[in-house]
């Protein structure tokens, strides 16, 4: 069966049966994805305040950045209607429990990655700077310091707000009628219930920080780990397969987003069906990404920083390290 990935032909080893298999949506499995992060943010924030050591919250922080990465991951499938078929059921789901908690909107989200699909690696890819590999290991992990310290979280906000919630009032939005009623409503719900009951402090400390303090890390180590060092490879390697153990999955790779390769030659596949999407292209292709996946992010020979900084390597001349913050759920 033949597609195209990033405007490049790519043959896939399996007919339109199996692809349509594969597409076909499973409600509850996406239920119990959504379900499961806002379950394990309302545990962290209940242990933390029972708790009350700085220890304890510092973790729980970090616990909830992950699970709101993880809502972006699920927001991304938003933007593909794999939610719902429905797209106006879709896209009320998404925004209501994946973006708009997040500031974002799943209207401007799908624009913006759509775009990227479209031109993948190439220069209309709205992407492409997220993919600039730091100079050197230690400015690499220089760089994810900074992100963690804040200091760059304002370039974080800048280059998120292309697809912010606050977006959908402009103009130009490619936002429905809906999705700004949507949007209001949401916020002045937020504001009374905050206000309300007076949790101004904790709203602060286990929703906003965590945004601010952790995402853009996550979203850096992300955004290189899906093309960085890729940018001219065929379609076969156009994108990153990382296979990686239960640790690494709760921090970086939630919801199979590790399986970014196999996204970009798939986008109908919902993400909980990636590892058996990853398997049919992987015994269909021995060259292709998925049969040679990068084992994890930071630990290990084969590893993304060892395969980004090897040993024997010399700093290559063209490497740059962006100093901006990270687009969005996909390093965008």
């Amino acid at each position: 069966m033949n597609t195209t990935l990033g405007g490049r032909p790519m043959r896939l080893p399996f007919g339109p049966e199996t692809l349509q298999a594969l597409a076909t949506l499973q409600p509850w499995r996406c239920a119990a994805q959504i379900l499961t992060q806002w379950l394990v943010c309302g545990l962290a924030i209940a242990l933390a305040e029972r708790l009350k050591q700085w220890p304890v919250t510092v973790a729980a922080m970090l616990v909830i950045a992950t699970r709101q990465h993880a809502m972006l991951v699920l927001m991304h499938d938003a933007a593909h209607c794999l939610l719902a078929r429905n797209r106006r059921l879709n896209d009320i789901v998404g925004n209501l429990l994946l973006a708009f908690p997040l500031t974002l909107s799943v209207a401007h989200y799908r624009a913006h990655h759509f775009r990227h699909h479209r031109y993948l690696n190439g220069e209309g890819d709205p992407d492409l700077a997220d993919s600039a590999i730091p100079a050197t290991r230690g400015r690499f992990l220089a760089l994810l310091l900074r992100d963690a310290s804040g200091l760059t979280t304002l370039a974080t906000l800048r280059s998120a707000n292309s697809f912010g919630m606050l977006g959908l009032f402009s103009k130009e939005s490619p936002g429905s009628r809906l999705d700004r009623g949507l949007a209001v409503a949401f916020l002045a719900a937020v504001a009374a219930l905050v206000a309300g009951f007076g949790v101004w402090r904790e709203f602060i400390l286990y929703w906003l920080l965590p945004i601010l303090l952790f995402m853009p890390a996550i979203l850096r180590v992300r955004g290189i780990a899906e093309h960085g060092g890729r940018l001219g490879n065929p379609a076969a390697t156009a994108a990153r397969s990382l296979r990686v153990g239960w640790i690494e999955r709760f921090l970086w790779a939630p919801c199979h987003i590790n399986r970014h390769w196999e996204h970009h030659s798939c986008p109908a596949v919902p993400s909980y069906k990636l590892p058996q999407l990853s398997r049919l292209l992987a015994a269909g292709d021995a060259g292709c990404a998925a049969a040679n996946p990068t084992l994890g992010y930071f630990i290990g020979p084969r590893s993304l920083i060892h395969e980004l900084y090897p040993a024997d390597r010399p700093v290559p001349a063209h490497a740059t390290a962006p100093e901006k913050g990270m687009h969005g759920p996909h390093g965008e």
